[in-house]
């Protein structure tokens, strides 16, 4: 027989549940972050995320980042979704967008995504608008500042 708290822990899963299951189209955001890189335990499943930025310096344009990663997870959604990260320039242009399923097993399952970016290209310094999308909605955004930074005296002497 079950006690009257688990009973009451039921119940209030079961009508979070409900409540969820009634803003279906609203998905919630959970994080959305650029780093270097993502590192995945292969015995856990966790990730690590690795080198946390906000802003890329560069000495001269065009400016390529080897390898970047974009870190998202979100929740309140159901069934195979498709999800994409968005990039925007200043000028409203498209950047890049990254396309993915993913399957969300029900409405509480928060998947974490990782996208892993090659040689991105920044054309120039300016501020881009990185965008996490749940079926084509806007969801989550946060920008990413390029800019241009000077040469150091001394920076690009050979090391001894």
């Amino acid at each position: 027989m079950l006690s009257s708290k688990i009973f009451f822990i039921i119940v209030q899963v079961l009508l979070f549940y409900a409540a969820m299951k009634d803003n279906l189209s609203d998905a919630v955001p959970l994080a959305l972050i650029v780093c270097d890189t993502v590192i995945t335990d292969a015995a856990t499943g966790k990730k690590t995320l690795v080198g946390i930025f906000n802003a890329i310096g560069a000495q001269k344009f065009p400016h390529v980042v080897p390898q970047l990663s974009i870190f998202a997870s979100l929740t309140n959604l159901e069934g195979e979704t498709e999800i994409k990260i968005r990039m925007i320039a200043g000028n409203s242009a498209t950047v890049l967008e990254l396309p993915a399923k993913v399957p969300f097993r029900n409405l509480l399952d928060a998947p974490e995504i990782v996208f892993n970016l090659q040689n991105l290209r920044f054309p120039a310094p300016g501020t881009f608008e990185l965008q996490l999308l749940a079926r084509d909605e806007v969801i989550a955004s946060r920008l990413l500042v390029v800019s241009e930074m000077k040469a150091q005296p001394g920076q690009n002497k050979p090391q001894q």
